[in-house]
Order: structure tokens, then sequence, then C-alpha cells
């Protein structure tokens, strides 16, 4: 039921109390004085009540409406007792009195009531924002721990360069010595095998958390995208080939040339490609493919300064498994990994590089039919 709707039943049922005690008035006879006693005591009912539902207005209206509808009524009797008269004229203005006094009271005490409502709804506002500054700050708080999580693996990383990795290309190098020395069929030379394997993935971790630890330079230059992707392709068309992947690329006609900083660039893809190539089984397929978006007017009738400028779009794609929605807002974390040998730091290290450039990437995923990884970066008009 609306306001409108509960305001007209109530000035209903008031008006409707007026004009029933006022026709009982009117239709008794006037020598019944204790009846008319109890009638004018009646009135104070629907007084009271516009003056509770609607203040000043209701009890001061109704008890107008009360003194214009009575008023008639003194008059035929006017040649009673003089102190009879004057009671009845003392009544009205009681009436309005007490309509005025209590529509004030209730009027105080429903914006007393608003006010509450009111100061009710700021407070519950502001517990919701302590709330939410709150988990904002235990957020923040969980940023600076993995913060200097990084700081000490940063530092620990670069103490484990030279600790690690020449120790690693030497005995990298020792094994192939002694496994070109064994003939070609022999059992022992699988073992070898193994251990060059290893080797070669224990460096790549060594290397990921050194890259992940590293400061980076911002040397920028001027580079042909085809040529960096095509120089990452046949970098890991090896790794591809062992893994049983095809690895492709769909280039546009024309070469496409942009300012940034190469070492980054490559750095983003491979490890894109990497991640394509693990999430891909045997006979699967890794696509690379890249295009330029002509930029655009987002609104035809406004300046030039409105125009979107053009971009360039460079896709690594592969027809694995898919990521589920659950671990997609994750996969940027660093450390987190869905594989037994991964360190999580992959895509970390391609969401640092992407922030730094201002790139924007975002991933497309569907269970079954595979993972999109799609790098935008704006382009200079000519």
């Amino acid at each position: 039921m609306t306001n409108r709707t509960k305001t007209l039943l109530w000035w209903l049922l008031i008006g409707g109390l007026v004009v029933f005690i006022s026709v009982l008035h009117y239709r008794t006879s006037t020598v019944k004085w204790q009846f008319h006693l109890l009638y004018m005591q009646a009135y104070f009912i629907p007084i009271l009540m516009a003056a509770f539902q609607f203040g000043i207005k209701g009890g001061v209206g109704t008890a107008l409406a009360v003194t214009l509808i009575y008023f008639p009524h003194i008059m035929l009797q006017w040649g009673g007792f003089v102190e009879t008269n004057l009671v009845r004229f003392l009544q009205l203005l009681l009436f309005n009195i007490i309509g005025y006094l209590t529509g004030v009271k209730a009027q105080k005490e429903r914006e007393e009531k608003v006010r509450y409502q009111r100061t009710a709804r700021e407070l519950e506002e502001s517990l919701a924002l302590l709330q939410e500054q709150r988990e904002k700050l235990a957020e923040m708080e969980d940023q600076l721990h993995q913060a200097d999580r990084l700081a000490i693996i940063g530092e620990l990383a670069a103490s484990l360069a030279h600790e690690i990795r020449n120790p690693l290309g030497s005995i990298r190098g020792t094994v192939e010595i002694l496994r070109d020395e064994l003939p070609v069929k022999g059992h022992l030379r699988e073992f070898y095998d193994i251990l060059i394997q290893e080797t070669e993935r224990l460096s790549a971790v060594v290397e990921n958390y050194l890259q992940f630890g590293r400061k980076q330079t911002n040397q920028i230059s001027r580079i042909e995208v085809g040529e960096l992707i095509r120089n990452v392709a046949q970098l890991l068309s090896y790794r591809a080939k062992k893994t049983k992947v095809n690895l492709t690329l769909e280039s546009p006609q024309e070469p496409i040339f942009i300012h940034t900083n190469p070492t980054d660039l490559r750095q983003v893809l491979v490890n894109l490609v990497l991640n394509g190539l693990q999430a891909t089984g045997p006979q699967g397929k890794v696509t690379i493919r890249w295009r330029k978006i002509p930029g655009y007017n987002a609104n035809p009738g406004q300046p030039e300064a409105q125009r979107v400028p053009p971009l360039l779009e460079i896709c690594v794609c592969d027809n694995g498994k898919g990521i589920p929605p659950e671990q997609l807002e994750h996969i940027f974390k660093p450390f987190y990994t869905t594989k037994l040998t991964g360190t999580g730091l992959g895509l970390a290290i391609v969401n640092r590089l992407v922030k730094k450039h201002n790139w924007q990437i975002r991933v497309e995923s569907q269970a079954g039919k595979g993972t999109e990884f799609i790098l935008t970066f704006p382009l200079k008009e000519g």
C-alpha cells in the first residue's frame, strides 16, 4: 500500500468519525444533555487521531472542522443557560488548543524519529566504510608482506646467481663431454640425457628468480614487431619440437614498428609462449598472431581529442585444457602455480613488465578449448 493510499484512508476514517458524531448531535434532542456531553467529548477522538497522524496541520484542521460543524448546534440552543453555552464555546476553544498542542508534540516526535533513522543510516554507512577501509588496510598489509618477501627473494636471487648458475653450466658441459665419449646407443647415455635435462630445468628456475628480482632498465628503441616475434619463435622452436607441439605464427601483410623496450617485450612473449607449451599436450598447437587495430574517433561529433589511438595486438593462443574460472584471478600472483615443477613466477614477471610499460593484458579461457593471452600496445599515428 502506497503512502498516498494510507493518507487517504486515514482522512476518510477521521472525517467519517467527525461526521458520525455530528449526526448524533443534530439527531439527538437537546433535552438529553447527558448524551450531548458524551458526544462533545467524543470529538477528541478524531482530533487526537489527526494530530498524531498528521501533526499540527491535522490536529488544528480537524479541530477547526469540528468547530464549524458544531457551532450551528450551539446557536440552535442559544436559548439555554448562559453558563452552559459558555462551556460549549470553551469546549470548542479547547478542541483547537488540544489539536495544536498534540500536533506539535506528534510532529516533534516524528522529526526525532526521522533524525534517528537518518543517524542510524549514517552510522551504517560509516560502519560499511570502516569495514571497507579495514579490508583495504588488510590488503595493503598483505601487499607489504608480499613486497618484503619479494625483496628478500630478489636479494637471495642476486646472491645465488654466481653461486649456482656458473656451477650448473660447468656440470652441464662436463656431462655433455662424458656423454659424447660414450657409444651412441649405450644404456648410460639415457641417464646422461636426464641429467642434462634436469640441469637445464634447474637453470631455468634460477633464471626465473633472477628475472623477477632484478631491477629492470627501460631502454626504448624502435623495433619491428614481426622480427622480434620470429626470433622468439625460433628460440623456442626446439622446446616445441621436443614436446611435440606445433608452434605457428600468423602475421599481417605489412610490418608494424613500435617504440618500446625489446628486452622486456621479448621476456613477456617468451614466458607466455612457454606457458602455452606447458599447457598444451602432445600434438597440440600454440599460435602467435599480431595485428594493427586502426585508430578511430569514439565520438564522431566531438573534437579529435576524443580519438582512440591505433593499437598493436599480440595474441598467444593455445588449444590446451584451459584455465578454470576460479584460478583466473590468481594466475598473475607470484608463486601461484598449478604445475608440479613450476615456480609460479613466469606470469608474475609478465604482469610486472606489462604494468611497468602501461600495456594491457587480458586472458580469455574456456575449459577444454584453450587459452588466449592478448597484449595490446598503444601506437602513435604515422
